[in-house]
């Protein structure tokens, strides 16, 4: 959960909001704390009348589905019985001039120990393990607020991963990239099925997994802001070693229960690309040369 930023009164949340969160908890809100962090919602910490406390995002700019479809992926998460999700306390989405929210279970956090680090390598194994017949998921999802398409259909991972990941995100960045850096991701999307390989066994995929969205509270991990679905597992891995990763105690535990195969780095390029694509369609050309490197370092012999 982000940090405590700033006291915000009550009237501060939009008046729907209140309305329904008080039908929802049967309390009234008493007061809301803004947060900081994020760059699509607004967060908050809230106090009920009854001194329950939560916390809550919300935003009246995306899509209708967007909330409910976090909470699904949670639940979905939560399920497997490996990694801990926050409980879902109520979901509202989008409607007409009502802003949608997503209130959860509050969960006070610390950085992470050598303890929880390795809880988290052997916790995310463990949701690894839980192998998977086919790529995607039941429905569509989001990225950030970019719709995230999880038809895998009759696709081979390699097909699912070049069609659903890389040239779906490529159309959202097109306009930002230098048409050279168009043709080399391209390029890695025609080529997949060689570069990925028969690939892993496909197994649940928390789908956002950088640094951000995992918490620790008493050694435990809990992971948050989930984009579920079913691939290989090396996504994970791949994206929390592009912003930061998690230091050698994660590494070294996960590694003892799922080890590194042959071609990973190759792989890791690949699996980083589709991120790196998010973040040029999100945020513009300031992330350009990352995405051209990941590409060049996909195709390398």
């Amino acid at each position: 959960m982000p940090e405590q930023r700033a006291a915000s009164p009550r009237s501060s949340l939009h008046p729907s909001i209140l309305r329904r969160l008080q039908r929802r908890t049967g309390s009234a809100v008493a007061r809301a704390v803004q947060l900081s962090g994020g760059s699509v919602h607004k967060a908050y910490r809230v106090w009920l009348g009854d001194n329950r406390s939560f916390f809550l995002k919300t935003s009246a700019h995306t899509s209708p589905r967007l909330f409910g479809t976090e909470a699904e992926g949670l639940r979905w998460l939560a399920g497997f019985a490996a990694l801990r999700t926050p409980a879902v306390l109520a979901v509202a989405d989008q409607r007409s001039d009502d802003p949608g929210f997503l209130a959860l279970e509050w969960i006070p956090h610390a950085p992470p120990t050598d303890v929880g680090l390795e809880r988290f390598g052997l916790k995310l194994a463990e949701l690894h393990c839980h192998g998977q017949l086919s790529p995607g998921w039941q429905r569509a999802g989001f990225i950030g607020p970019l719709p995230q398409l999880n038809g895998g259909e009759a696709l081979t991972w390699p097909e699912f991963w070049a069609e659903r990941r890389i040239r779906e995100m490529l159309a959202h960045a097109r306009n930002t990239l230098p048409d050279n850096v168009v043709q080399l991701v391209d390029l890695v999307a025609t080529h997949a099925q060689d570069l990925i390989g028969k690939g892993r066994p496909l197994a649940p995929l928390h789908g956002d997994l950088w640094h951000g969205n995992v918490i620790f509270h008493d050694d435990e991990p809990v992971v948050v802001d989930p984009a579920v679905y079913i691939g290989d597992p090396e996504v994970d891995l791949a994206m929390l070693a592009l912003f930061g990763g998690m230091g050698p105690a994660f590494w070294r535990s996960y590694h003892t229960q799922l080890a590194v195969e042959p071609g990973f780095e190759r792989r890791q390029a690949i699996y980083q690309l589709w991120p790196r694509l998010v973040h040029v369609a999100m945020f513009g050309s300031g992330y350009v040369e990352g995405v051209e490197s990941c590409a060049r370092q996909a195709l390398a012999d």
